[in-house]
């Protein structure tokens, strides 16, 4: 792996405080790999061979029901890694993944990642860390979901995507967002006409807030929903 490679990985906070002997010799243990768009990585159900850390592209976590309608869990960008419990358990995969765009992804095999973590109190307790932010994550998604209306769902994400300007691109497909969303494609239709209301036109994959206030207003945005924890170290 190259030094600029290993300094991606290194930049996840369950690597950070591995020396550079250690982080190395992990990193020996898998490989780098570019993947096209639209690539299936694995399939739920399968045996967790692998942790994967994308690099580089966009990721989407999803899953399917007996009649293989899909919906989106998740969508991941650098840098993060992803099934992480699976990977420590050997348990199976609860989602399955697919690439949105070329990705760059390192594959860590699961046994020698489990050996280090075991072995290794600078990766073991970081490793903690990240899966209570993993954990977090998912109940602010939860949360979410159950506590506001799909505008209002709508409203925060792009007011959490444009930041401090007034304006966001949308970064994926209109389906893929829908279902990220938990919204059919006719329902996030219905919900930005519902914003344009309240402060926010929309122009093809441009979203401009022509009224903050009013869309904070109604969007309702809440720290303990809409802000990652700031990573604290437990020691």
């Amino acid at each position: 792996m190259k030094p600029d490679d290993l300094s991606l990985v290194r930049s996840l906070p369950m690597f950070r405080k591995l020396a550079d002997g250690p982080l190395s010799a992990l990193a020996a243990c898998g490989s780098l790999q570019r993947y096209p768009r639209s690539t299936l990585l694995f399939n739920e159900g399968e045996q967790a061979d692998f942790l994967m850390v994308l690099l580089e592209g966009a990721v989407e976590l999803f899953a399917r029901d007996q009649d293989e309608k899909e919906a989106v869990v998740d969508i991941l960008f650098p840098v993060d890694s992803f099934i992480l419990a699976a990977a420590l358990t050997g348990a199976p995969y609860l989602m399955s993944a697919r690439t949105l765009m070329s990705s760059r992804i390192f594959l860590l095999e699961t046994g020698a990642f489990r050996r280090a973590v075991a072995a290794d109190p600078d990766l073991s307790i970081p490793v903690m860390e990240e899966l209570a932010q993993h954990f977090r994550r998912l109940v602010r998604q939860i949360k979410d979901l159950k506590l506001r209306t799909g505008a209002q769902r709508l409203g925060c994400y792009v007011l959490s995507l444009a930041g401090e300007t007034d304006e966001a691109i949308l970064p994926f497909d209109k389906r893929i967002f829908a279902s990220r969303l938990g919204m059919t494609a006719e329902n996030l239709s219905r919900a930005f006409a519902t914003l344009r209301d309240h402060g926010l036109s929309v122009e093809g994959s441009r979203m401009v807030i022509r009224d903050r206030v009013r869309l904070t207003a109604f969007s309702r945005p809440a720290a303990l929903i809409d802000h990652d924890d700031k990573p604290l170290s437990i020691i």
